[in-house]
């Protein structure tokens, strides 16, 4: 199946791509008209250059400007008129939406769910196909106390697989990021995970760890590491490494578009005064449910009637179906699921003028 991809939207995505106007609706396009800045998480990066790459061949009057500078810059900027919108790696908690208030009115701003961008556990071994991997031996493979594939622990989870009898090499970015704070939170599902949450890899004292500075460095850094794994996102693994397959409390799922969008739809949703929250399952028979949830932040209100006709439109079209499929394609990112979308919607179509 496809993450809520319908044939007409697919047919916008390939009309987009030649130019051809009027796949949205809403606002007439003659009044969409400006330039926005935005500034936020690398991690949407991707997304956001593929929405607005459809966003403005459909509205031709728009653009774009993003710097992917940190979550918490995009925050200050939007707080200090310095952005229209921020991307952020979580929703926006109640203090924050405080810090908005002089820019974005009384009731300051709020977040809404974007996408789902998959984190899966990336392998350089060409001896290795199908290979299953358990949250307590990915602890071990992490932590330094499993140090080879063929390993009893791995070999009791794998009896159909000859094992390569070759070191493991476990790649990790020392930088913080949202990414390893979503992989050590699935590591401590299980209690030989010791080191709890943290956005940062532990540091441990197996010699074979091999490290990286930037989480973008990953792909380049396992592609040259013979043995190597590491937690990347799926954009950045596409077809060019093996995927070990993981288990969310029912049988082994490997990691896709479709596995993706089917832990997506078994999400929760809450609406909250700061905005829309939703929250990947922590268990799933058939769905792939390790990933990063990503937020735009928006005011409420903005200083003039243009403006937040711009704002609006590119929200709008961020949650539509042409939106979601267009970052599913170009960015190998997942929707949120129906209802987080139809809530976020509800909240995007507030956004108004400042009286």
């Amino acid at each position: 199946m496809r993450n809520r991809s319908t044939g007409g939207a697919l047919a916008c995505i390939l009309l987009l791509g030649i130019g051809v106007t009027g796949c949205s609706g809403g606002t007439p396009v003659s009044e969409v008209r400006g330039s926005l800045t935005a500034i936020g998480t690398p991690v949407q990066k991707g997304p956001i250059e593929a929405w607005s790459n459809a966003w403005s061949k459909e509205l031709t009057a728009t653009s774009l400007n993003y710097s992917p500078d940190g979550s918490g810059v995009g925050l200050t900027a939007l707080a200090t008129r310095q952005a229209y919108f921020a991307a952020l790696d979580g929703p926006l908690t109640a203090e924050q939406q405080n810090q908005t208030k002089d820019v974005c009115g009384p009731a300051g701003a709020f977040s809404v769910p974007v996408s789902v961008t998959s984190i899966g556990v990336a392998l350089n071994n060409p001896s290795l196909r199908n290979v299953k991997l358990t949250r307590e031996v990915l602890a071990g493979i992490f932590s330094g106390s499993i140090t080879r594939w063929d390993a009893r622990e791995i070999a009791d989870i794998n009896p159909d697989i000859t094992l390569p009898s070759d070191d493991i090499a476990p790649i990790v970015a020392t930088e913080p990021s949202v990414e390893t704070e979503a992989a050590t939170k699935y590591l401590s599902a299980d209690p030989a995970w010791t080191s709890g949450v943290s956005a940062t890899w532990p540091k441990t004292d197996n010699g074979n760890t091999v490290t990286v500075k930037k989480h973008s460095d990953l792909a380049d850094k396992v592609d040259k590491t013979p043995g190597g794994i590491a937690f990347m996102d799926l954009g950045s693994i596409g077809s060019r490494f093996e995927t070990a397959l993981l288990s969310f409390g029912g049988g082994y799922v490997r990691m896709s578009k479709d596995s993706a969008a089917a832990a997506a739809q078994e999400g929760t949703t809450r609406t909250l005064p700061t905005g829309v929250e939703f929250t990947l399952p922590e268990t799933s028979n058939q769905g792939y449910a390790l990933g990063v949830v990503g937020y735009q932040a928006f005011c409420g209100k903005y200083s003039n009637h243009q403006l937040s006709t711009l704002v609006k439109s590119w929200g709008t079209f961020v949650l539509s179906s042409d939106g979601q499929v267009s970052s599913t394609y170009f960015a190998s990112v997942a929707s949120p699921s129906e209802e987080a979308i139809r809530e976020s919607k509800r909240l995007i179509d507030t956004i108004g003028d400042a009286q």
